[in-house]
C-alpha cells in the first residue's frame, strides 16, 4: 500500500520540476485557430503577458526579457475543455460497488492523478460533474499540483433509487446507513423540494461553482431503468432556485423527452446526455439556448465487450440505450444545436482513460466534422462557463478563444487539426487500442494562465 501511494504522488507531481513561467511569452510565426473559425489565420504572433494574452498581430515587437516560441508554422489554439469528467469516479476500481469499499486518501490521490493525465492531453479546464468539491482545484492553482482548471458540482444531487443512489443492497431500507459514496459526499439523496434545496445550499457550502442533478436513469447504476424519470417540478425547480441564489446554473443528467424537457420548464440550462430525445426536444434546445453535453463512445458496438456491459441488466440497458438514440447523429446535423464535448470515463485505468478521450474526439469528428469537433472542445464550453456567473472562479478572461484579452490557456500543435484532427490525439479504436505513454507527441506546447507545463520543440 506504501509502494501504490508513494507511486500515484510520484505520477501526480512528476514533471512539476520542468514548468516554465514568465513574465512575457511571444509565439512567433503561427497559424491561429481561434476556437470558432472554419480557417486557420496567417502567419501571426502572439503575445502573453502575465496570464492573458496581450496582442495578436503580424511581426510584433519583442519586449526584454521576453521568452520567444518559435512556432514555425504551426498551429496555436486554445487548450483543449472537458465539459464532463469524474475525477474521483475513475481509476481505482471496475464498478460502483469497488468504490464503496474505497479510502478517500485512495481516491484523493487518484483524482490528482487523473487531473494531470487530462491536462497533459492538452484539456486546460474540465467541469467535475459529480462529487468534487473545490479542494483539488485549489491545490491546482496555487501550482501545488498539475492539473486543468476544474468547475466542479460538489456532490451530485439524486433521488432514492436514482442514478446517485449506489448503496449496497443491505443497507437500503428506510433509516438505513448511508453508503460510502454519500459519507464522503460525492453524492447525496434528496426527495422532496425541501431536501433538493438543502443539498444544494451544503453543496454550495462545499465550494460548488454550479449544481447537478440525476433528473433520469443511467447506464452505469443498478438502481435506475434508462427511461425513468426521477424528480419532479418543484424539486427541479428548488435547486435552479438555489442556483440562481447563488448566480449561477444547474445541469442534469438526464437522456429521455420526457426528463429533458422537465428540467427546462424548470429552467435548468445545461443538459448532459440526452441521446434519446426526439426532434421535437432538439428544436427546443435550439430555440431556448440551451447547452448540450454530449458524449458518443457509448454508443460504440464494442461497449459490450466491457465486463460492466457484457450481460445482465447493464447489458440491457445499453442495448435499449442504443435502440433510442438512432436518429441522434441526423437530428444534431439538422438543427445543430449548441453542444460542448463530454468524455464521462468511470471506472477506468489511466491508459483506458486516454484510449476513451481519443475515441470519444474521433467519433464526435467522424460524425460531425473535424471544426464541430473543435469548437465543442474550447469556443462553446468557454462560452458556458460564463452561466457560472459571479460564482465564477476565473473571471478574469475568456476561456475557450485565442482573442486579446483571453485567458492565455494555449496549446501549439504540429499540423493543422481543422484538415487532420489526429494532432490532438484521436482513435478510431477505443476497446483494444494499444496503450500510449502520458501526452500527445504532436501537441508541442501546453500553457495554462500564462505558465509553460510543456514545450517539445
Amino acid at each position: 500500500m506504501r509502494f501504490t501511494i508513494t507511486l500515484m504522488v510520484w505520477v501526480i507531481f512528476a514533471g512539476a520540476a520542468n514548468v516554465q513561467a514568465s513574465d512575457a511569452v511571444l509565439f512567433k510565426n503561427v497559424r491561429v485557430f481561434d476556437g470558432s473559425a472554419k480557417q486557420l489565420t496567417g502567419q501571426r504572433d502572439v503575445m502573453v503577458e502575465a496570464n492573458i494574452i496581450s496582442a495578436i498581430g503580424e511581426n510584433l515587437e519583442v519586449p526584454e526579457n521576453t521568452e520567444v516560441i518559435e512556432g514555425a508554422g504551426r498551429t496555436l489554439m486554445p487548450g483543449l475543455i472537458d465539459s464532463h469528467v469524474h475525477f474521483n469516479l475513475n481509476g481505482l476500481t471496475r464498478s460502483l460497488r469497488g468504490l464503496e469499499g474505497a479510502k478517500w486518501s485512495q481516491i484523493a490521490i487518484q483524482s490528482g492523478a487523473n487531473a494531470r493525465d487530462h491536462f497533459m492531453d492538452g484539456f486546460t479546464t474540465v467541469r467535475d460533474t459529480c462529487g468534487m468539491d473545490n479542494g483539488l482545484q485549489q491545490l491546482i492553482d496555487k501550482g501545488t499540483i498539475v492539473g486543468p482548471r476544474i468547475y466542479n458540482s460538489a456532490a451530485c444531487i439524486s433521488p432514492t433509487s436514482g442514478h446517485g443512489d449506489f448503496r449496497q443492497a443491505g443497507n437500503r431500507y428506510v433509516g438505513g446507513p448511508q453508503g460510502q459514496l454519500q459519507r464522503l459526499g460525492i453524492t447525496v439523496l434528496a426527495d422532496s423540494a425541501d431536501e433538493v434545496r438543502k443539498a444544494a445550499r451544503n453543496n454550495f457550502s462545499n465550494g460548488a461553482v454550479f449544481l447537478k442533478l440525476m433528473a433520469g436513469g443511467g447506464i452505469s447504476s443498478e438502481l435506475d431503468p434508462i427511461w425513468s424519470h426521477a424528480y419532479r417540478q418543484d424539486e427541479l425547480q428548488a435547486a435552479v432556485e438555489a442556483a440562481e441564489f447563488f448566480d449561477t446554473y444547474v445541469m442534469v443528467h438526464a437522456y429521455t423527452d420526457r426528463a429533458v424537457n422537465a428540467a427546462m420548464d424548470a429552467g435548468v440550462k445545461v443538459i448532459d446526455h440526452a441521446q434519446m430525445v426526439s426532434a421535437r426536444t432538439v428544436k427546443r434546445m435550439v430555440e431556448e439556448d440551451i447547452f448540450w453535453s454530449l458524449n458518443l463512445a457509448g454508443l460504440d458496438p464494442g461497449i459490450f465487450k466491457l465486463p460492466n456491459w457484457a450481460a445482465g441488466p447493464m447489458h440491457e440497458k445499453v442495448k435499449h440505450y442504443h435502440e433510442e438514440s438512432g436518429e441522434l447523429a441526423a437530428l444534431i446535423q439538422k438543427y445543430k444545436p449548441k453542444i460542448v464535448f463530454n468524455t464521462d470515463a468511470v471506472f477506468l485505468t489511466l491508459p483506458e482513460s486516454r484510449a476513451h478521450r481519443d475515441f470519444e474526439k474521433f467519433v464526435f469528428s467522424n460524425w460531425f466534422g473535424n471544426h464541430a469537433l473543435l469548437r465543442a472542445l474550447t469556443s462553446t464550453p468557454g462560452e458556458m462557463t460564463k452561466l457560472t456567473g459571479r460564482r465564477n472562479p476565473y473571471p478574469e478572461g475568456k476561456l475557450g478563444v485565442i482573442e486579446e484579452g483571453a485567458y492565455a490557456d494555449i496549446l501549439l500543435v504540429d499540423g493543422n487539426p481543422l484538415e487532420d484532427i489526429s494532432v490532438i490525439g484521436v482513435n478510431s479504436v477505443w476497446i483494444g487500442a494499444k496503450p500510449r505513454e502520458e501526452g500527445v507527441e504532436t501537441i508541442r506546447v501546453i500553457m495554462k494562465d500564462g505558465v509553460i507545463y510543456k514545450n517539445s520543440l
